[in-house]
Parts: C-alpha cells; structure tokens; sequence
C-alpha cells in the first residue's frame, strides 16, 4: 500500500473495486489511476475473499467477489500501486458500513477528493447531500467513470472504452433501466456503433 496517510483525489468503495478489478482495464487503472478507500472497504473486501470460494463456478456472483477481492487486496499491499486507505473514526457499522465510510471521509476531508465512485444509488444520494451541505466541489459518479478517465487521458481508446463498460455492466448485473441510466451519468461518450441498446441511456 502506498504511503498510509496518502490521500488520492478518487475515493471508491467496495463494489467499485471488485466491479473494475474483475475488468480488463484492471492494471491499466492500477498503473495510471490514483486511488483512495476506507479501512472498513477494505475489511468488506476481506470478508467477501474469505467467505466466497476459489473454485466457485466462472461467472458466478461469488467467483467475481472472491477474484475481484483478491485482486483489489492485492493492489491494495503492493507499495507500488497508487491505491491506499484511509481510517474511518468513528468506523461505522452495518451493511451500508463501506458507503457510509466514503460520505465520513467527504465530510471530514472535503478538500482532497475530486471524485467519489460507487453503484449504489442511495449511497451515491447520501453522499451529494454531504457535498452540497458544504458546498463542494465533488463529483459523485459510478464505476465506468474509472474507464473513462483511462480514455480521458489518452489510455485507452473509444472501442476499449466501450466495450469495457458493456462488460461491466453484464457481469456485475447492473442492467435493469435506472442501472445502466446511472452508469453513464457524465459520461460524454456515445457507444450507440458499438453495444446493445439495453446496455446504454
């Protein structure tokens, strides 16, 4: 993990990490992208390694959480990768612990975020309301945002793009109306030539 009290401008939580460590862009984002989460992710990220199995069958909901756990973890102990911790005080608790988590850190260090990325739309509301009550500048988006910043900067193209973010999508099951409509809230980039219309706005 890089430097413990390093902060980077992009908070993510749980399902954000295991969404794009599951991705082909993985190392693209662990090269090029700085990342920040909470201590209490991390530990979901921890639990979802040790109750899920190895040999759970491909494709499987509990074979993407234990791969996309491990590999997030991994990235998270290798000093090399810009993607570290924070520690959240007091830590919360419960289910909505990691995204509860993630509004704390907004609350108390509003100044270093630029980002913050998670799927869950209440989780996403919950923490607009914390960044409108002090009237900051954050943004709060999903996790194709990661990809697009990768195509932002020039590192990947508009296909590699596209077509990560349909995958994505599929193998996380993010595919009812108000999912995919969520996914790409600001993102400027039409994908129309390249994946189905049920996986766009």
């Amino acid at each position: 993990m890089a430097g413990g009290d390093t902060r980077y401008p992009i908070l993510v939580d749980t399902d954000t990490l295991i969404a794009v460590a599951n991705s082909s862009l993985w190392t693209h984002i662990t090269d090029n992208v700085g990342l920040t989460t909470t201590n209490v992710c991390k530990q979901e990220l921890e639990r979802h390694a040790e109750e899920t199995r190895e040999t759970a069958p491909e494709g499987s909901r509990p074979y993407q959480l234990h791969h996309g756990s491990r590999a997030a973890l991994a990235a998270l102990a290798d000093d090399d990768t810009p993607l570290t911790q924070v520690t959240s005080v007091p830590r919360p608790h419960g289910t909505d612990a990691g995204e509860e988590s993630l509004r704390q850190e907004v609350v108390q260090n509003p100044e270093t975020i630029d980002y913050v990325i998670l799927m869950d739309a209440a989780g996403r509301r919950s923490i607009r309301r914390a960044v409108d009550d002090q009237d900051e500048d954050v943004r709060v988006v999903t996790p194709p945002f990661l990809f697009y910043i990768l195509y932002d900067t020039d590192l990947i193209s508009r296909r590699e793009f596209c077509e990560a973010c349909g995958e994505l999508l599929e193998r996380e099951g993010w595919t009812g109306y108000k999912a995919v409509k969520a996914a790409w809230e600001g993102i400027p980039i039409d994908c129309s030539d390249i994946l189905d219309d049920n996986l766009l706005p």
